[in-house]
C-alpha cells in the first residue's frame, strides 16, 4: 500500500519499535488497536485477526506432518512468513489439502460401510436365495420333460413370485446405495438422529427460548433436586416443540430413529432448562469452559454439561466442541461429531483413544492430546461414570462422556496443552491407520 511502518505506527498512536514488535510476532495485538489499525490500511479486521492466521498455520503444520510430506524439506519453521507474504498461496495449498484429504476420508468411509454393514450383508444374502430358487426352479423345467401342466405351473409361479421378491430387494439395494452416496445419508437411526442435529448445527433455537421461562421455574427447586425437577419441566412443557421438531426431520424415517430423537431432543431440553443459552455462555467462557467448574455453578451433571458445549453458537472466540459416549463394551452410544475428526461408525475406535481408557478411572477427569497419522491433534477430555444401581456387592456399569476440540480451540480452555504435555499417538481405527508399527493393532490397513 506504500505505507512505512513508522507512518502506520504514527498514525494508529504507537511507536515504531512497538509496530515492529507486533510485526515480528514478539507482542500480542487485539481491541481497540487492532481496530485502528485496520481502519487506517482500509482492511477488514478479520484480515489482521490470529484466529484465522492460526488456523491456517495449524492446517499448514498438518500438511508438513503428512507422511507425503515427510522428506521434502519443509520448512515448518517459516510458515508463519509464508502465510504473511504469500496468503493467497498459502490458502490454496491448504484447500487443496483439505479437498484431497476429504476425498480420501470419503473412500475410507465407503469402504469401512462395505466391509462390515450388516444392511449390506442382509440384502447380498436375500439377493442370493431369491436367485438360487429362480435357478432351481428353471433346471427343473429344462431337465425334465415330463412333468404334468400343473406342476409347471406350480414352478412358472415359484420364478414369477420369485423375481418379484428379487426385483424389490435390488430395489431396496440401490435406494440404500443412492442414499450412502449423498452427504446427509442416513442409514441407520443412529445415523438418522446424527443428521438432524447435523442438520441444526446441535442447536435448537426453538428449545432454547422455551428454555428461558422454565428456567425461572427451576430456580425455586433445591439444589438438591435441580437435575430431577429440570427433567420434570421438560418432559411436561417441551412435548410439543420436541414432536414439531421431529416432524418437520424428513430423514427421521423409522421408528426407532424418531424415538431416539425424542430421548436425544428431551435430553437437550434438560440442559438448556437447567443452563439458559445467555448465562451458560458468558459461564463457560469465564470459567474457560472447565466442565467441572461449570457443574459447580449450575449443579448439573458431567455429561449434560458436555452436551451444553456442544450447543454454542458459533463464533470467531468460541471453540468448537465434539462429543461421544461410549459404554463399557466399547460401543459409541452417542456422538455430536466434529467434522474434522473421523470417527469409524462400523469397525472398532482406537483402543488408544482415553475415551475408553478413562473406565480404568471412573469418575476421574483425564486429558489427552491426541495426535493422528494425517498431522492432526485434538485434546480429548473424558470421564467415565455409573449408570446402574450402587450399593455393596453391586456390579458398576460405566459409560465414558469425552469431548473433543481441535488443539487450537483448546487454548481458549483450560484444557490446553503446554509444553510438557506428551502427544499420543493414535488413530480411527486399525482399517484407517497407517501406523504399521502399533503394537495394538489387530487389523491391518486398508491400504494393504
Amino acid at each position: 500500500m506504500g505505507i512505512s511502518q513508522s507512518e502506520l505506527a504514527r498514525s494508529v498512536g504507537i511507536s515504531p519499535s512497538y509496530m515492529n514488535l507486533i510485526e515480528w510476532n514478539k507482542r500480542q495485538i487485539g481491541g481497540a488497536l487492532l481496530h485502528r489499525i485496520a481502519d487506517r490500511l482500509e482492511i477488514d479486521r478479520d484480515d489482521l485477526d490470529t484466529s484465522s492466521e492460526n488456523r491456517l498455520l495449524n492446517s499448514l503444520n498438518e500438511i508438513a506432518s503428512l507422511p507425503a510430506s515427510a522428506n521434502l524439506g519443509v520448512e515448518q519453521d517459516q510458515t508463519g512468513e509464508f502465510i504473511g507474504r504469500f496468503p493467497g498461496w498459502a490458502n490454496a495449498v491448504a484447500s487443496l489439502a483439505r479437498s484431497g484429504q476429504e476425498a480420501n476420508l470419503r473412500a475410507q468411509s465407503l469402504s469401512d460401510r462395505l466391509s462390515n454393514d450388516p444392511f449390506l450383508g442382509e440384502t447380498v444374502h436375500r439377493m442370493l436365495t431369491r436367485v438360487s430358487a429362480i435357478r432351481s426352479a428353471a433346471d427343473i423345467l429344462k431337465a425334465y420333460d415330463d412333468i404334468t401342466d400343473e406342476e409347471r405351473n406350480r414352478f412358472y409361479a415359484i420364478i414369477d413370485e420369485e423375481s418379484h421378491r428379487l426385483s424389490s430387494v435390488g430395489e431396496a439395494l440401490a435406494a440404500y446405495l443412492d442414499k450412502s452416496d449423498t452427504p446427509s445419508r442416513t442409514l441407520t437411526p443412529v445415523d438418522e438422529v446424527e443428521s438432524l442435529f447435523e442438520a441444526n448445527g446441535n442447536r435448537f433455537a426453538q428449545i432454547e427460548d422455551a428454555a428461558e421461562k422454565a428456567h425461572k421455574l427451576l430456580r425455586e427447586a433445591p439444589v438438591s433436586n435441580r437435575n430431577a425437577y429440570a427433567r420434570a419441566l421438560a418432559q411436561d412443557r417441551f412435548g410439543d416443540i420436541i414432536s414439531d421438531i421431529i416432524d418437520t426431520h424428513a430423514q427421521l424415517e423409522t421408528i426407532s430413529a424418531r424415538e431416539r430423537a425424542h430421548r436425544a431432543l428431551l435430553e437437550y431440553a434438560v440442559g438448556a432448562v437447567q443452563m439458559p443459552e445467555a448465562e451458560f455462555g458468558g459461564h463457560a467462557r469465564a470459567l474457560r469452559y472447565d466442565i467441572e467448574a461449570i457443574c459447580d455453578s449450575f449443579s448439573a451433571d458431567f455429561h449434560t454439561v458436555c452436551l451444553r458445549l456442544t450447543a454454542l453458537r458459533p463464533e470467531a472466540d468460541v471453540p468448537r466442541f465434539g462429543y461421544y459416549r461410549a459404554n463399557a463394551a466399547g460401543g459409541l452410544i452417542r456422538m455430536l461429531g466434529l467434522d474434522t475428526l473421523t470417527f469409524p461408525r462400523y469397525t472398532p475406535a482406537c483402543p488408544l483413544w482415553v475415551l475408553y481408557r478413562a473406565q480404568q478411572s471412573p469418575e476421574t477427569v483425564i486429558r489427552q492430546l491426541a495426535h493422528f497419522p494425517t498431522g492432526s491433534r485434538f485434546v480429548f477430555v473424558a470421564r467415565a461414570r455409573n449408570t446402574g444401581a450402587v450399593g455393596f456387592g453391586v456390579p458398576r456399569q460405566y459409560v465414558t462422556d469425552m469431548i473433543a476440540m481441535t488443539e487450537a480451540d483448546a487454548r481458549l480452555t483450560v484444557y490446553a496443552p503446554d509444553a510438557t504435555t506428551r502427544p499420543e499417538q493414535v488413530g480411527p481405527s486399525c482399517r484407517l491407520c497407517p501406523r504399521d508399527n502399533c503394537v495394538h493393532r489387530v487389523e491391518d490397513p486398508l491400504s494393504d
